[in-house]
Protein backbone atom coordinates (compact mmCIF):
# COMPACT_ATOMS: atom_id res chain seq x y z
CA UNK A 1 0.00 0.00 0.00
CA UNK A 2 1.06 3.15 -0.88
CA UNK A 3 1.49 6.29 1.62
CA UNK A 4 -1.99 7.87 2.27
CA UNK A 5 -3.04 11.14 0.07
CA UNK A 6 -4.70 13.97 2.40
CA UNK A 7 -6.56 17.04 -0.06
CA UNK A 8 -5.99 20.74 1.58
CA UNK A 9 -9.32 21.73 2.18
CA UNK A 10 -8.81 25.24 3.60
CA UNK A 11 -5.73 27.69 4.21
CA UNK A 12 -7.11 31.04 5.81
CA UNK A 13 -5.06 33.39 8.14
CA UNK A 14 -5.59 33.58 11.78
CA UNK A 15 -7.58 35.95 13.88
CA UNK A 16 -5.95 36.79 16.61
CA UNK A 17 -2.14 35.97 15.27
CA UNK A 18 -1.52 37.70 12.07
CA UNK A 19 1.52 35.83 11.00
CA UNK A 20 0.23 32.40 11.43
CA UNK A 21 -2.31 30.75 9.22
CA UNK A 22 -4.38 27.14 9.80
CA UNK A 23 -4.69 24.35 7.81
CA UNK A 24 -7.34 22.09 7.79
CA UNK A 25 -7.07 18.58 6.30
CA UNK A 26 -9.55 16.46 4.67
CA UNK A 27 -8.87 13.59 6.93
CA UNK A 28 -10.27 16.10 10.08
CA UNK A 29 -6.81 17.41 10.85
CA UNK A 30 -5.84 20.96 11.79
CA UNK A 31 -2.50 22.70 12.69
CA UNK A 32 -0.82 25.89 12.54
CA UNK A 33 1.93 27.58 10.43
CA UNK A 34 3.75 30.49 10.45
CA UNK A 35 3.47 32.60 7.47
CA UNK A 36 7.31 32.63 7.10
CA UNK A 37 7.13 28.09 6.81
CA UNK A 38 3.93 28.79 4.40
CA UNK A 39 6.13 31.64 1.93
CA UNK A 40 8.84 28.90 1.76
CA UNK A 41 6.76 25.86 1.72
CA UNK A 42 3.64 26.99 -0.62
CA UNK A 43 0.19 25.20 0.53
CA UNK A 44 -3.18 25.76 -1.05
CA UNK A 45 -6.54 24.76 -1.12
CA UNK A 46 -6.97 21.52 -2.98
CA UNK A 47 -3.32 20.40 -2.84
CA UNK A 48 -2.72 16.45 -1.88
CA UNK A 49 -0.38 15.91 0.84
CA UNK A 50 1.21 12.71 2.34
CA UNK A 51 1.95 12.11 5.84
CA UNK A 52 5.92 12.62 5.53
CA UNK A 53 5.09 16.20 4.17
CA UNK A 54 2.66 17.41 7.01
CA UNK A 55 4.98 15.73 9.60
CA UNK A 56 8.35 17.64 8.23
CA UNK A 57 6.11 21.23 7.61
CA UNK A 58 5.03 20.62 11.43
CA UNK A 59 8.89 19.66 12.25
CA UNK A 60 9.61 23.13 10.69
CA UNK A 61 6.81 24.97 12.02
CA UNK A 62 8.12 23.20 15.87
CA UNK A 63 11.73 24.70 15.13
CA UNK A 64 10.28 28.33 13.94
CA UNK A 65 9.00 28.69 17.23
CA UNK A 66 11.82 27.07 19.56
CA UNK A 67 13.94 30.17 17.07
CA UNK A 68 11.39 32.47 18.16
CA UNK A 69 11.81 32.28 21.72
CA UNK A 70 15.43 32.01 21.29
CA UNK A 71 15.67 35.37 19.64
CA UNK A 72 13.28 37.23 22.14
CA UNK A 73 15.78 35.86 25.23
CA UNK A 74 18.60 36.95 23.42
CA UNK A 75 16.54 40.63 22.57
CA UNK A 76 16.64 41.41 26.04
CA UNK A 77 20.46 40.88 26.68
CA UNK A 78 23.23 38.56 26.22
CA UNK A 79 23.10 35.22 27.27
CA UNK A 80 24.95 32.06 27.54
CA UNK A 81 23.87 28.89 25.27
CA UNK A 82 23.69 27.09 28.90
CA UNK A 83 21.29 29.64 30.42
CA UNK A 84 19.00 29.91 26.64
CA UNK A 85 18.99 25.77 27.13
CA UNK A 86 17.62 25.64 30.26
CA UNK A 87 15.16 28.05 29.46
CA UNK A 88 14.00 26.65 26.67
CA UNK A 89 13.84 23.12 27.88
CA UNK A 90 11.26 25.04 31.01
CA UNK A 91 9.06 25.78 27.63
CA UNK A 92 9.00 21.79 26.80
CA UNK A 93 10.72 22.02 23.71
CA UNK A 94 12.67 19.18 22.30
CA UNK A 95 16.29 18.82 22.87
CA UNK A 96 16.97 17.89 19.35
CA UNK A 97 15.53 21.32 18.54
CA UNK A 98 16.90 23.12 21.20
CA UNK A 99 20.68 22.23 20.08
CA UNK A 100 19.98 22.88 16.15
CA UNK A 101 18.36 26.52 17.30
CA UNK A 102 21.23 27.21 19.18
CA UNK A 103 23.85 26.27 16.87
CA UNK A 104 22.61 27.88 14.21
CA UNK A 105 22.16 31.42 16.41
CA UNK A 106 25.69 30.56 17.22
CA UNK A 107 27.39 30.40 13.97
CA UNK A 108 24.98 33.85 12.96
CA UNK A 109 27.01 35.27 16.46
CA UNK A 110 24.13 36.11 17.75
CA UNK A 111 25.09 33.45 20.66
CA UNK A 112 28.47 34.44 21.87
CA UNK A 113 29.67 32.21 24.97
CA UNK A 114 33.38 33.63 25.48
CA UNK A 115 31.61 37.57 24.55
CA UNK A 116 28.97 37.03 26.85
CA UNK A 117 30.84 35.65 29.69
CA UNK A 118 33.78 38.91 29.41
CA UNK A 119 30.25 40.73 29.67
CA UNK A 120 29.06 39.26 32.28
CA UNK A 121 32.10 39.20 34.63
CA UNK A 122 33.34 42.61 34.08
CA UNK A 123 29.74 43.94 34.65
CA UNK A 124 29.94 41.85 38.01
CA UNK A 125 33.24 43.00 38.59
CA UNK A 126 32.69 46.95 38.18
CA UNK A 127 29.55 46.55 40.12
CA UNK A 128 30.31 44.33 43.19
CA UNK A 129 33.94 44.49 43.43
CA UNK A 130 33.66 40.54 43.26
CA UNK A 131 36.35 38.51 43.72
CA UNK A 132 37.43 34.76 41.92
CA UNK A 133 35.77 32.47 44.05
CA UNK A 134 32.31 34.41 43.98
CA UNK A 135 32.42 35.55 40.05
CA UNK A 136 33.67 31.44 39.13
CA UNK A 137 30.39 30.47 41.57
CA UNK A 138 28.13 33.15 39.81
CA UNK A 139 29.62 31.94 35.91
CA UNK A 140 28.73 28.09 36.68
CA UNK A 141 25.10 28.96 36.45
CA UNK A 142 26.11 29.99 32.61
CA UNK A 143 28.90 27.28 31.63
CA UNK A 144 29.75 24.07 32.29
CA UNK A 145 32.96 24.01 30.99
CA UNK A 146 36.01 25.22 33.80
CA UNK A 147 38.39 25.71 30.95
CA UNK A 148 35.51 28.87 29.50
CA UNK A 149 35.24 29.51 33.33
CA UNK A 150 38.77 29.99 34.04
CA UNK A 151 39.61 31.48 30.68
CA UNK A 152 36.90 33.99 31.70
CA UNK A 153 38.24 34.89 34.71
CA UNK A 154 42.22 35.34 33.68
CA UNK A 155 41.08 38.00 31.40
CA UNK A 156 39.19 40.03 33.94
CA UNK A 157 41.50 40.06 36.33
CA UNK A 158 44.10 41.04 34.17
CA UNK A 159 41.35 44.27 33.49
CA UNK A 160 40.72 44.52 37.13
CA UNK A 161 44.01 43.34 38.93
CA UNK A 162 42.77 41.61 42.51
CA UNK A 163 45.09 43.82 44.22
CA UNK A 164 43.53 46.71 43.15
CA UNK A 165 40.13 45.42 43.99
CA UNK A 166 41.17 44.84 47.46
CA UNK A 167 42.56 47.96 48.12
CA UNK A 168 39.26 49.66 46.78
CA UNK A 169 37.25 47.78 49.59
CA UNK A 170 39.86 48.23 52.40
CA UNK A 171 39.77 52.09 51.73
CA UNK A 172 36.28 52.61 51.87
CA UNK A 173 36.69 51.80 55.83
CA UNK A 174 38.49 54.46 57.77
CA UNK A 175 42.24 53.35 58.12
CA UNK A 176 42.68 54.44 61.76
CA UNK A 177 39.78 52.21 62.63
CA UNK A 178 41.03 49.21 60.97
CA UNK A 179 44.85 50.00 62.77
CA UNK A 180 42.68 50.39 66.34
CA UNK A 181 39.54 48.01 66.08
CA UNK A 182 39.97 44.28 66.14
CA UNK A 183 35.83 43.95 65.42
CA UNK A 184 35.95 46.48 62.35
CA UNK A 185 39.24 44.15 61.18
CA UNK A 186 37.27 40.88 61.32
CA UNK A 187 34.15 42.53 60.05
CA UNK A 188 36.47 43.55 56.82
CA UNK A 189 37.76 40.52 56.15
CA UNK A 190 34.76 38.38 56.37
CA UNK A 191 33.14 40.66 53.62
CA UNK A 192 36.41 40.57 51.64
CA UNK A 193 36.14 36.39 52.03
CA UNK A 194 32.52 36.53 51.25
CA UNK A 195 33.00 38.76 47.72
CA UNK A 196 35.05 35.33 46.94
CA UNK A 197 38.63 36.82 47.34
CA UNK A 198 41.68 34.33 48.79
CA UNK A 199 43.05 34.60 52.20
CA UNK A 200 46.57 34.69 50.40
CA UNK A 201 45.67 37.69 48.27
CA UNK A 202 43.78 39.88 51.49
CA UNK A 203 46.25 39.04 54.11
CA UNK A 204 49.16 41.37 52.59
CA UNK A 205 47.14 43.50 51.21
CA UNK A 206 45.75 44.20 54.67
CA UNK A 207 49.15 43.82 56.67
CA UNK A 208 50.67 46.58 54.72
CA UNK A 209 47.34 49.24 55.85
CA UNK A 210 47.29 48.24 59.54
CA UNK A 211 50.92 47.85 60.90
Amino acid sequence: MGTPKIRVISVSLQEKRKNRYTIQLSNGDIFGISRDILFSNPIHVDDILDYPTIERLIGLEDLQEVRDSALTLISYRMRSKKEIGFRLRKKGFAVTQIASTIKELEKKGLIDDEKFGLYFARDNVRRSLLGPIALKHRLKYHFSSFEMIEKICDNIYQEFPIESLIKKIIKKQSLNDLKNNSIIKKRLIGQLKRKGYFWSDIEPILQYYTK
